[in-house]
């Protein structure tokens, strides 16, 4: 469905692109819901992917080297960051974000301490 959103809305596919550079200095109310609601539905369908492979259902490291660099390339860009780092202790569970978050250090070069306790939370 996003894709769809994008791919057949010009003004989706422009709003998206200009809020996550941050090339619209400042988003209206309207639109500052549209790009979160967009973020979090493919933090939603990274999610599906993460939960999948922490099952058993896809192999091991799929998250890793699938949903997960595609998640963390929107969540890099300075609104995507923004909206991560106030999103990923309130609507997902602490093995996801942790795992997230390491996804973004590997590609970042900034270590993470993984917590083996709530991995699998």
């Amino acid at each position: 469905m996003i894709h769809q959103a994008i791919a057949g809305n010009r003004d989706i596919a422009e709003l998206v692109t200009a809020g996550l550079s941050g090339e619209r200095a400042a988003l209206d109310a309207a639109d500052q819901l549209r790009l979160e609601q967009m973020l979090a539905e493919y933090a939603w369908a990274a999610f599906h992917i993460w939960d999948r492979t922490q099952r058993g259902i896809f192999p091991k490291g799929t998250f890793e080297s699938t949903a997960g660099p595609l998640l963390c390339g929107l969540l890099r860009t300075a609104r995507g960051g923004t909206w991560w780092r106030s999103a990923e202790h309130t609507g997902f569970i602490p093995g996801f974000v942790l795992d997230v978050d390491a996804v973004l250090a590997k590609n970042s070069g900034v270590s993470v301490v993984v917590n083996e306790d709530t991995r699998h939370s």
